[in-house]
């Protein structure tokens, strides 16, 4: 009598079906996509911290100019603008090419672009730039910076110079009122957060003239 053989076990194969792979690709998108924003928005913040270091520096270099150069009567004087993009500041006499330009980066010792690779521009008061007359502490500034292109409220008045990173949106044309009141040549420049608006990142810091005097008393140049 033979002895009764048991059937072999029998394996089904399982595996993703196509509507489970899809669930799957659409919550690896959704994981993906949570995540590049947070880096994207970590790398916005970097730039400006490192962008607000950098106008910082530049401020700490134009004292140190002013201290370090005087006119002929000993008086100090602050760079001019650089108008032909080589970093060095233009002068024609003792008077500036332009009262606005490039920052004189290589006048200055320092880097030519902001934390998006954009060029840091400088407007400076023509009393504060002359290399022949210097200045002295009735000297007044004809810069001011405002919260809005109307000027109804400032941040600064009669300022000798202003620097201005024109932000991650540096090379695009702009067509924010605030930041077209930056480019536009003339005394007034803005500075607000830009969580007020949905276009405006410029970057602008300035030089008071009381610290400037302040600093130029402490080294020896002024009254």
């Amino acid at each position: 009598m033979k002895r009764a053989v048991p059937p072999a076990p029998t394996f089904r194969q399982q595996g993703f079906t196509l509507t489970e792979m899809a669930v799957v690709l659409v919550i690896v998108a959704l994981l993906i996509g949570g995540m590049i924003l947070p880096l994207s928005t970590q790398m916005d913040l970097r730039n400006v911290a490192e962008t607000r270091k950098q106008l910082s520096d530049i401020v700490e270099a134009l004292y140190g100019f002013a201290a370090s150069h005087a006119a002929s009567d000993g008086r100090p004087y602050l760079p001019c603008p650089d108008t032909d993009g080589d970093g060095i500041e233009n002068r024609s006499g003792g008077s500036c090419t332009n009262q606005e330009g490039i920052l004189p980066w290589s006048t200055l010792g320092l880097g030519r672009q902001d934390a998006w690779g954009n060029p840091f521009r400088y407007r400076v008061t023509a009393s504060f730039s002359n290399s022949t007359t210097g200045f002295t502490l009735l000297t007044g500034g004809d810069l001011r910076v405002c919260t809005t292109s109307a000027c109804i409220a400032t941040l600064g008045t009669q300022l000798p110079a202003v620097i201005l990173s024109t932000g991650k949106n540096g090379l695009a044309t702009p067509t924010d009122a605030d930041e077209l009141a930056n480019l536009d040549g003339n005394t007034d420049f803005v500075m607000h957060d830009s969580a007020n608006t949905t276009s405006f990142d410029d970057l602008v810091v300035w030089l008071p003239a009381a610290i400037l005097f302040n600093r130029m008393i402490s080294a020896g140049k002024l009254p």
